[in-house]
């Protein structure tokens, strides 16, 4: 219960550093989330964002569609799997 003392910049310091907080822990859990790519021999071969587009833009049976709009930086968020296929 508030008391006439209470100082309202310390609810505002509170606040501040658990908005901080959450903002951090929403970055990490952002590049994290974002699935590997599978190691295999195409995959291991080029990193340029053009040879993802060529497969993924618009999938087929072996690649899935691209379930996000082109950000450019395709290595950024998905990093190659430790495991070969």
């Amino acid at each position: 219960m508030p008391t006439e003392q209470a100082d309202p910049k310390v609810l505002f310091y509170i606040v501040f550093v658990i908005g901080i907080i959450f903002a951090i822990v929403m970055v990490i859990l952002f590049f994290n989330a974002a699935p590997a790519r599978s190691n295999i021999e195409v995959h291991r071969e080029s990193s340029e964002d053009a040879a993802c587009l060529k497969c993924h833009l618009k999938g087929d049976e072996k690649s899935p569609t691209m379930p996000h709009l082109n950000l450019g930086r395709c290595n950024l968020c998905h990093g190659l799997a430790k495991e070969s296929r």
